[in-house]
């Protein structure tokens, strides 16, 4: 619900901006579920398919009906539950791993969230990317969707502040 404050000496008052049901501001984005960066918006989601993933579902997601979410487990036996998208605001780690790659033909490298470092997922690139060949255009994201959160979602979070805790 959006709402406008304005402060008084005396009062907060809060002034609800009606809808008809039908919003038309914008879906937000996915949110680092650990510190609050913004990840990802509607427009950068894609679905990459794997024929490796255990399991394929459907869900909205920013907005987007029939986003694509597939689990995937590692060798370690780790479930992954992934959205995919041609990029996102995330920082990737040099060294990318051909072996073990949920997408064949593809090599992987750890990703994490710009301010907190968080794990976030992976971004994946051509096995034999090279730079003067491959442009960004050839790489795409796979973000754990559990360590995200709608903005839309975070609007009901309540933060405690550190001194309230016992």
């Amino acid at each position: 619900m959006n709402f406008f404050c304005f402060i008084s000496i005396s009062a907060v008052v809060f002034l609800f901006k009606p809808t008809d049901g039908h919003s038309t501001d914008k879906q937000g984005g996915m949110l680092c579920r650990q510190c609050g960066e913004t990840i990802l918006t509607a427009d950068q989601l894609k679905y990459y398919p794997s024929t490796l993933a255990i399991e394929r579902w459907n869900k909205t997601i920013l907005g987007q009906p029939y986003t694509n979410i597939q689990r995937f487990v590692n060798p370690q036996k780790s479930e992954f539950n992934l959205i995919t998208a041609k990029s996102a605001n995330i920082y990737a780690l040099e060294n990318a791993h051909s072996e073990a790659t949920w997408f064949p033909s593809y090599a992987w490298r750890i990703s994490v969230c710009p301010r907190c470092k968080q794990h976030l997922g992976w971004k994946f690139q051509p096995i034999l990317f090279n730079h003067l060949l491959h442009s960004e255009d050839d790489t795409f994201v796979a973000l754990i969707i559990d360590k995200l959160l709608e903005e839309k979602e975070s609007d009901s979070l309540l933060l405690v502040p550190k001194s309230y805790k016992s």
